[in-house]
């Protein structure tokens, strides 16, 4: 019985002692985390350094759009001056909607999953980066190795795990910590749960966008009919300077509706955007006209009146319609923010031929925004472009189908060549367009199912002085050709800029004038078939209407002008110092009926042109 004892004691003792060597090595880890007293400043300043970190990497991702490392950069071109990323005073923020360079929609949102990874890896890569210098000066040795971290970004902090070897040593002590935990108060997650909502709400209700039709039908010229018998001139530089000014003012004054402003009137209520529920922090809505912005005009810049011509004069008044479209695009950043924190994100603002973009669902691929003719790209050409002296010029290329305008590439310079070599969609009799700084407008047609080569020459332009003598009044001055077209008001702008070309050269001299016409109405009589079976019988009656023309004053009337063709060879451009025009004048109107007769000797008199 004795021996059973003694074994049976035994037995026991080498379980206990297996289970404390087990005991041991599996919690080994976690008296390693019991910081003695005199180490624990030297811990202590490691989480902070790691939470200033955490820190950083956070103020990163908001400023840039919750990006750490941003998407490649795709640059943009001539004529889509998007890039990938808006310059935010010397920063790339990266869009999160842009145009590229070959006009085509691009998204790119981070996820939050994408965007913890990134902050986890922007903290490992900094794990050893802390300086301990000051206390090794006190006599403490810190070995820090490399390691891992996991990033959880929720609504109001970030909570990051930290996973690598720290060991302090002081004298014959030393302590052994593998695993940190750190939390970093934040509102990360809070914005960037706003900022998608708000995109979401851009992408599939354009709010934006409709904001930037009502600044282009307030500060620019669209369509209309105004009462006046001189032409109406719309100048591009202008129109640029009014539409920017005000995306400027109206972008900058829309709020999210929510509780952090005060209106400073009812009609600020117009500013205010639903996006779906009430913000309760800080946004910024902003646009700067220094930002890459695309303003194209569509439609003519002269708009002519109509009831001057002969055989109108029963009008009785004159007036002057017009019509522009527009394709305007510019970049918005949209910024929430408090007294610590930012998170902000671009995204491009498109207005397509007077219209907002289509909607968007909540996620989708690039969007080729090319007319439908352009996404069959499928016929391969070659195309050269020079001056008249047959030395290369870089232009850029389109291609026009029908009612289809493509953009396909440009030329480039290779040896003594300026050469493009690429697609284009197939087309019977159509035209490859190239453009280039200081050259007209040049077009070559061909049917790319059966043609693959082009070499187009480019008119260089010239400026030339204008002298049209005393006139006693304001010109305008049309010079019309099929390569090139011009109209300028003399002497406001006493230059014009010419290439070599025919041309239909038409003056038209207007003095301030006092004319007024008095508001008329007339009843009108006309015959029209009654209704029923006598209409279909042949039978009428007669229908009158009442007819008002409203009155108006003329402040311009024509005094002077004429017409003539002449071709202008570029010769006489680059070696003339001026271009005389010398211009029949006119006795100054009194009445509508004068005011006609003037117009119609405009017709009938010569124009002579000279290059001295």
């Amino acid at each position: 019985m004795k021996n059973k004892g003694q074994v049976t004691i035994f037995i026991i003792l080498a379980v206990v002692i297996v289970g404390g060597v087990i005991a041991y090595f599996a919690l080994r880890d976690g008296f390693g985390t019991s910081i003695p007293e005199d180490m624990r400043p030297v811990y202590d300043y490691y989480l902070s350094c790691l939470e200033e970190t955490t820190a950083q990497g956070i103020a990163l991702m908001g400023e840039q759009g919750g990006y750490i490392e941003a998407p490649e950069f795709e640059a943009g071109s001539a004529y889509i001056p998007f890039s990938s990323q808006l310059d935010f005073f010397g920063q790339g923020v990266p869009y999160w909607m842009y145009v590229s360079g070959n006009n085509v929609l691009k998204e790119s949102v981070p996820t939050k999953n994408e965007m913890e990874r990134q902050l986890a890896s922007y903290v490992s890569e900094r794990l050893v980066d802390c300086d301990f210098g000051d206390f090794e000066l006190s006599g403490y040795d810190v070995y820090i190795e490399e390691g891992d971290a996991t990033a959880e970004i929720n609504e109001l902090s970030v909570d990051v795990a930290v996973g690598n070897r720290m060991t302090i040593y002081k004298d014959d002590n030393s302590v052994l910590v593998n695993d940190h935990d750190l939390s970093v108060s934040s509102k990360l997650g809070k914005f960037y749960d706003m900022a998608v909502s708000v995109y979401d709400s851009e992408k599939s209700d354009m709010f934006l966008e409709k904001y930037a039709l009502d600044v282009m039908r307030l500060y620019a010229p669209v369509d209309g009919v105004e009462l006046s018998c001189a032409p109406k001139f719309f100048i591009d530089s202008e129109i640029r300077e009014n539409l920017t000014r005000g995306l400027e003012i109206n972008m900058n004054s829309i709020k999210l509706k929510g509780d952090y402003y005060n209106l400073a009137s009812a009609d600020s209520e117009y500013f205010v955007r639903d996006v779906g529920f009430d913000v309760d922090e800080s946004v910024n809505v902003m646009y700067n006209p220094a930002w890459p912005t695309r303003i194209e005009i569509y439609g003519d810049r002269v708009a002519k009146p109509v009831g001057t011509q002969a055989g109108l004069s029963a009008l009785g008044f004159c007036y002057v319609p017009y019509h522009l479209v527009y394709d305007i695009s510019f970049p918005v950043m949209i910024q929430f923010f408090d007294n610590e924190e930012l998170f902000q994100f671009p995204v491009s603002v498109i207005v397509d031929n007077s219209q907002p973009r289509e909607a968007l669902p909540a996620t989708f691929g690039d969007v080729d925004l090319d007319d439908e003719v352009c996404k069959y790209e499928n016929a391969e050409v070659s195309v050269n472009t020079y001056d008249s002296e047959l030395n290369p010029v870089e232009a850029r290329l389109q291609f026009k189908c029908l009612g289809s305008i493509c953009e396909i590439g440009g030329t480039e310079f290779d040896g003594d060549s300026a050469v493009f070599s690429g697609s284009a969609p197939q087309c019977v009799n159509g035209f490859i367009v190239a453009s280039a700084e200081g050259y007209a407008q040049a077009k070559y047609q061909i049917s790319t199912n059966s043609e693959s080569s082009a070499n187009i020459v480019l008119k260089k332009k010239y400026d030339v002085k204008l002298d049209l003598g005393e006139i006693g009044g304001t010109a305008v001055v049309s010079f019309t050709g099929e390569d090139h077209s011009t109209t300028v008001m003399y002497p406001e702008a006493d230059s014009v800029t010419l290439v070599e070309g025919e041309y239909n050269v038409s003056v038209y001299v207007y003095q301030n004038s006092t004319l007024t016409f008095v508001g008329s109405s007339e009843k009108m009589c006309v015959d029209v078939p009654v209704s029923g079976v006598g209409g279909l019988l042949g039978v009428e009656e007669e229908k009158c209407y009442d007819v008002n023309v409203p009155g108006f004053d003329v402040d311009m009337a024509v005094i002077g002008g004429g017409k003539s063709s002449e071709y202008i060879a570029e010769s006489a451009l680059a070696d003339s110092e001026k271009l005389n025009l010398n211009v029949p004048l006119f006795d100054v109107p009194s009445s509508l009926d004068e005011l006609q007769s003037n117009y119609v000797l405009v017709e009938d008199s010569m124009v002579l042109v000279e290059f001295v």
